[in-house]
């Protein structure tokens, strides 16, 4: 796994860590690259990693892109698998980009679809993207996965995806990316929107 990745790891551990001691029980995200899926030990070296900085991996949910999911299956699902055993949450990251096979949804033990901001933004003036969107929290619900809509950017955005049932919603209309420290005085500050 390459250096930046067990930064961002040991980092949102040690964050997400915080916000527990806050008292907010948050779930934090990290992406990881196919090359680090590829290393047969990289289960544990996550596990060991976590649980050192005094985090349970069910406190943390793992990113891998639909493309990464889509290549070299044999050698990702397993490690994948070894994730989800040990207690992590697993992402598919920018549902719809990539050439997806619901199959292949369906075979790794996902527990989040993350939809592409290229489907949520403006989607309720774009009918096309609407169905796309619709079409995929669909599939989720079925598979039993929470649903993430990235790129919130309007009211109508928020809107539409509050209207569909979306899980979680990620875009500037919420916050704009903030250090961890700002994150801590933000969240006892924010109320969803009407």
């Amino acid at each position: 796994m390459d250096e930046l990745t067990w930064v961002m790891l040991e980092k949102s551990a040690s964050a997400c860590v915080a916000w527990h001691r806050q008292g907010w029980p948050l779930t934090a995200s990290v992406n990881l690259l196919l090359a680090a899926l590829e290393d047969p030990t990289c289960a544990d070296r996550i596990t060991q990693a976590v649980e050192k900085l005094g985090l349970a991996p069910r406190h943390m949910t793992l990113e891998i892109t639909e493309s990464a999911a889509m290549t070299n299956v044999a050698p990702c699902l397993e490690a994948l698998a070894r994730l989800r055993m040990k207690g992590f949450g697993l992402s598919i990251d920018d549902y719809g980009t990539g050439n997806s096979s619901v199959q292949q949804l369906g075979r790794i033990p996902f527990t989040e679809l993350k939809i592409d901001q290229s489907f949520v933004t403006d989607s309720a003036a774009h009918p096309q993207h609407r169905i796309i969107l619709e079409s995929s929290m669909d599939i989720a619900r079925k598979l039993g996965l929470k649903t993430v809509a990235e790129g919130v950017e309007t009211r109508g955005d928020w809107n539409l995806i509050k209207e569909l049932g979306c899980s979680i919603a990620q875009g500037y209309f919420i916050a704009k990316p903030m250090s961890a420290t700002e994150f801590l005085e933000w969240v006892p500050e924010w109320t969803p929107p009407d």
